[in-house]
């Protein structure tokens, strides 16, 4: 391949540099993406020139990383990330360098990168400049280390959890001295925030390759992230690809298969590893604490459990119970949406009723009327059709008058 179409913004940034005398490339997974026929999401820019040069050439600019020579440039409401070429220093907490310098030469910027073919750089006048064979690689669907893997990954220590989840996303292998490399230092993954190992695993899970995830197990890495985890999986191992294999690309229902042998008396620190959001926490919670439950599709299970669970989380629940193999599972779905669709109670507050009215018609606030208003709930839930004011008034006052 001889070229590739690039955005008309990072073209013009491109450009811009050459008119003022600089190198300008795209370079990254934006080349990556171009040569495997898949349109970038987005675009890094590699220059000659250092920052201030770069925010003297355009209006609009920002600083992102400038002491690692990073400026962003805005082109129609759009970001573009501008790095000057640059040598990394030592690193001493495997993941950032100690100092930067930068550099005119786009060879020993492409040096410090972590695979060949994320170490292709392209503009429309020099072409591509591909010192590491990437083009090769991407060719053969291989995942190389620029130079000496083992330097890269010691480096940055998340580079190998990038590799497996590159291996997942795109199909590819990673090749023996590479994956040697990885193995060998995959106690490095410990010197990672959780928050990005967070970011790489919910990508590897969410990835097309499913078969790929087994990596994480295969190089030792998981064992380094999470002993209670890696030992969980222990016997499980097929069992659990099959599910991914199966299962909606939902980062709760993932991680909620990924974790599904992992004891209730201890999910809750196992989880308190990767940060989660306060949503999607209590999302895998909850089926976490449903993986063992049976599914039960009749109108009135399914009723009862979008009560107790709520609705996202019963919709999630049948999700994962699809991965899983519960050929139930699907009824389940379907007649939760045909619920849903008819309008059916299925929480307190979509009753006709409300606690307010009940102290209008003159019931004291308390226990007693939450029990009562819980009744009625348990009635409405049986028959969908009794959800009226005036029903429920007049259910509310029986069951009171009865004390049932």
């Amino acid at each position: 391949m001889d070229k590739i179409i690039i955005a008309p913004d990072a073209a013009f940034i491109i450009e811009e540099l050459r008119k003022n005398g600089f190198e300008g490339h795209i370079v990254g997974g934006c080349v990556r993406d171009a040569l495997m026929g898949t349109a970038p999401h987005d675009y890094d820019i590699t220059t000659s020139a250092k920052p201030e040069e770069v925010k003297k050439i355009f209006d609009h600019t920002f600083d992102t990383g400038i002491e690692h020579g990073t400026v962003t440039v805005v082109l129609n409401k759009a970001n573009y990330e501008v790095t000057t070429f640059r040598v990394d220093g030592s690193y001493e907490d495997c993941r950032h360098p100690k100092e930067v310098s930068f550099t005119r030469d786009l060879h020993e910027d492409l040096l410090r990168r972590d695979f060949t073919m994320n170490a292709i750089a392209y503009n429309p006048y020099d072409g591509f400049t591909d010192i590491f064979g990437g083009m090769e690689d991407i060719k053969n669907k291989i995942i190389r280390g620029v130079g000496e893997p083992a330097e890269r990954f010691r480096e940055d220590a998340l580079r190998m959890l990038r590799a497996v989840r590159f291996s997942a996303q795109l199909g590819f292998d990673i090749e023996p001295e590479t994956r040697t490399a990885l193995m060998e230092n995959a106690g490095l993954i410990k010197n990672i925030s959780s928050e990005r190992i967070r970011e790489e695993l919910t990508k590897l899970l969410l990835s097309e390759y499913t078969e790929k995830i087994s990596l994480l197990w295969e190089t030792g890495l998981l064992g380094y992230i999470s002993k209670r985890l890696s030992k969980s999986l222990q016997g499980h191992e097929q069992e659990i690809l099959g599910q991914f294999s199966r299962c909606k690309k939902i980062p709760a229902v993932l991680f909620a298969v990924l974790t599904q042998f992992v004891s209730q008396s201890e999910i809750k620190a196992e989880l308190s590893l990767y940060k989660f959001d306060n949503k999607t926490l209590g999302q895998i919670l909850v089926l976490n604490s449903l993986a063992k439950s049976e599914v039960l599709s009749d109108s009135l299970s399914v009723r009862v459990t979008a009560a107790k669970y709520g609705i996202e989380n019963t919709r999630l629940f049948y999700f994962m119970k699809q991965a899983m193999g519960v050929s139930d599972a699907f009824c389940a779905e379907s007649t939760l949406e045909s619920e849903i669709k008819a309008g059916h109670c299925l929480a307190v507050k979509d009753m006709k009723i409300s606690g307010r009215d009940l102290i209008a018609l003159g019931f004291e606030p308390g226990k007693r009327m939450g029990e009562v208003i819980n009744a009625v709930f348990g009635e409405v839930l049986k028959n969908p059709q009794l959800n009226t004011y005036e029903n429920l008034e007049k259910l509310a006052k029986e069951i009171f008058i009865n004390n049932i």
